[in-house]
């Protein structure tokens, strides 16, 4: 992260856009933590959760996940992804099909058992934050909905160009 010049702020100086970026991070670590306890009501591991989570979202919003959409979604390699697909399909939570006039694509799918549990997993939190979310007004909420797509736009194309260029990251070198 940048370090803005000695009249602003960043996620690494005090001021607004650090309260900002760190509300940001919370909100990240959050849902994490309340996909870990999603894993414990499917009883699984949370990789796993992390792949239904997925799966349902892409269902939900009619673009189902192929594997290898659902491998980079969840950033394991194909080979782990296929382990990860075989264990949720052999623990009944998903099925594999052949939807697209391409037969060789395949799409992943909930079972609708799986699909009941996680939805309900989930309502009680969309409800909470519905009931935030209208405490704002349409210009607030066109504001946030504009900083929330410039950072991701922003982060998306820095992790595109790491992938393109497969520079990794410098890392600090330790002090003797």
């Amino acid at each position: 992260m940048a370090i803005r010049s000695e009249q602003g702020d960043s996620l690494f100086r005090p001021g607004r856009r650090a309260r900002v970026l760190q509300l940001l991070r919370d909100y990240t670590d959050s849902h994490v933590e309340l996909t870990r306890h999603l894993a414990g009501a499917l009883e699984v591991h949370a990789t796993d959760a992390v792949a239904v989570a997925e799966i349902l979202w892409a269902e939900s919003s009619g673009k189902p996940l192929s594997p290898a959409r659902l491998s980079e979604r969840v950033g394991l390699t194909s080979g782990a992804t296929a382990i990860l697909l075989n264990r949720l399909e052999a623990a009944g939570h998903i099925v594999r099909s052949r939807e697209a006039a391409d037969r060789r694509v395949v799409t992943v799918r909930l079972t609708p058992q799986t699909r009941d549990r996680t939805i309900a997993f989930f309502v009680p939190t969309g409800e909470q934050v519905d009931r935030v979310l209208d405490g704002y007004d349409d210009v607030v909420l066109e504001s946030v909905e504009r900083l929330l797509t410039d950072v991701v736009t922003t982060t998306a194309a820095h992790n595109a160009q790491l992938r393109d260029s497969r520079v990794q990251p410098e890392r600090p070198r330790p002090t003797r």
